[in-house]
């Protein structure tokens, strides 16, 4: 039997999802960390806006930090397609976080890639009785906007 051998960067996101996860009810835990994931992407499009390419790259890194915890965080078995389909949602975004970094638009392709995970972010929100939130990443962000999540 193959050993796994679990990376810091892995460890620490299915860390960040069971510590969540204890304080609070887990589709509850699974919202808060879409919210983490999108207010990483919203803080790389500021970074990068500002030409703070370092800190850009942090932000994408934290928010493919969170998918990478949800997706280890799946309960897959056969007859589960759902997990199969979230598993490849995170790992395409994660792919697609990463590609777009240092291309001509990154921004929007961040923006959308957002987007797309504040309509799965909603869908959670909905199972867990939370409200749903409206963009985050198109309108103008600054500290209050941060405060808000």
């Amino acid at each position: 039997m193959e050993q796994f051998i679990m990376s810091h960067p892995h460890h620490h996101a299915m860390s960040a999802y069971r510590n969540a996860a204890a304080q609070v009810h887990p589709n509850v835990a699974v919202v808060k960390l879409y919210d983490v994931a999108i207010r990483s992407i919203r803080q790389a499009i500021n970074a990068m806006n500002q030409g703070q390419i370092e800190n850009t790259y942090i932000e994408i890194t934290k928010a493919c930090k969170v998918l990478r915890g949800l997706s280890s965080n799946l309960r897959a078995s056969p007859d589960n397609d759902m997990a199969e389909t979230l598993k490849n949602t995170y790992v395409v975004n994660m792919i697609a976080l990463h590609s777009a970094f240092g291309k001509p638009d990154a921004e929007q392709r961040y923006i959308r890639i957002g987007d797309g995970l504040l309509e799965l972010r909603n869908a959670w929100a909905e199972i867990a009785g939370m409200a749903p939130q409206k963009s985050l990443l198109q309108r103008k962000t600054s500290n209050q906007s941060e405060k808000s999540l």
